[in-house]
């Protein structure tokens, strides 16, 4: 089965903010999710009435595991991943195959951490073209004639790193549906008469840190079991700042909100503060009939 690949030529509209905070300064450890589904999917499923029940299957996907070693995450097991998803899907009525030969989706699970940007030399690079830019600028101030090519080399270093670092956001804004959102933010502040928007560059920022995440591709199974080519139904992603929390303690978190948008179709990015559980919904164990890249 090939599954969509992720494009590393996203660019960002505009400058990319400031390296530092989490999503908005009113928010402790939200989650954003990002759903799209076919048009006439959505439709049926949540037609006026009761919610369509479905039955699905679990096919493990890609394991992502990022840029930090993350012993809590590569020991998490795809079996025990799934359980939590299947007890939260139950919410949009979508419940595990009692046979496999008639389930009616099959739901490719991919998860893990973002890769971002790392120079542990990255404050020495900028502090030494400072210092150059400062004794250049000094020297001209005197009438001299610097010699421009250290500042020239300093500066080409840190244009290189400033692209390195749009290159990982870019890649993460595609992994985890970010990607629409920044546009509309990006555009928004620029027809505004301040030109900015705090919204964009907060999301520019979660980006630039590692966030846990689990995206599902829900795949039409019936064509599938008759050999035509694989019709994506729909496709949720759902994310959360990985600083603080281990990925075992997250996941549940980041089903919880997610669950309110599986199979749905959003305009955008939704970005919400967990709650507390209300209770456990028990679906018996689900049903994984393989994995692969």
């Amino acid at each position: 089965m090939k599954h969509p690949s992720v494009s590393a030529g996203f660019a960002l509209l505009g400058a990319f903010a400031s390296l530092s905070g989490s999503l908005r300064a009113d928010f402790t450890n939200p989650v954003a999710v990002a759903s799209t589904a076919a048009p006439d999917y959505s439709e049926q499923k949540f037609a006026p009435g009761a919610t369509k029940p479905e039955s699905y299957l679990f096919f493990q996907g890609q394991f992502h595991g990022g840029t930090t070693r993350d012993p809590n995450l590569e020991n998490a097991q795809f079996n025990q991943i799934v359980k939590i998803i299947g007890e939260n899907m139950a919410h949009q009525n979508y419940l595990p195959s009692k046979d496999p030969k008639e389930a009616d989706l099959l739901i490719v699970v991919h998860w893990g951490t973002t890769t971002i940007y790392e120079n542990p030399n990255r404050q020495d690079d900028l502090d030494r073209l400072n210092t150059l830019l400062a004794k250049y600028n000094a020297a001209i101030a005197a009438g001299k004639h610097p010699d421009p090519g250290p500042l020239n080399q300093a500066q080409m270093i840190e244009e290189s790193e400033q692209a390195e670092i749009r290159k990982a956001i870019g890649i993460n804004a595609e992994l985890l549906g970010f990607r629409q959102q920044i546009n509309k933010d990006m555009a928004k502040g620029s027809a505004s008469s301040t030109g900015a928007s705090t919204e964009g560059a907060d999301l520019i920022n979660a980006l630039s840190e590692e966030r846990y995440f689990v995206i599902l591709m829900a795949y039409d199974f019936h064509t599938m079991k008759k050999g035509s080519t694989p019709k994506l139904l729909w496709s949720t992603r759902f994310s959360i700042r990985a600083a603080g929390i281990s990925f075992t303690n997250a996941l549940p978190v980041m089903s919880k909100v997610a669950a309110n948008y599986f199979g749905r179709d959003l305009d955008g990015l939704k970005v919400e503060n967990p709650t507390a559980a209300e209770g456990k919904v028990d679906v018996g164990t689900p049903t994984v009939v393989g994995n692969g890249k």
